[in-house]
């Protein structure tokens, strides 16, 4: 099991929405948006509960900006 999150203090109690990214070993992606940090762990622990190579990763920054944009013109 493997995450990158960016700050420093736990933010598994923080109950601001974020937006995730899983990547799985075959190169499929997801998205999960306005989840908060508590609920986005739960749910990757029970998709990989033996570490079979999923990764868990926050999107921020420039990044978050255009995907809120990109999700902004499909609709």
């Amino acid at each position: 099991m493997e995450h990158e999150m960016k700050e420093s203090r736990p933010i598994t109690w923080d109950k601001s929405k974020r937006v995730y990214e899983i990547s799985h070993p075959n190169g499929k992606k997801e998205i999960w948006k306005n989840i908060t940090a508590r609920e986005c762990l739960t749910k990757y622990e029970n998709m990989d509960p033996y570490g079979q190579g999923l990764k868990l990763r926050e999107i921020v920054g420039k990044e978050l900006k255009l995907l809120k944009i990109m999700d902004s013109n499909h609709k």
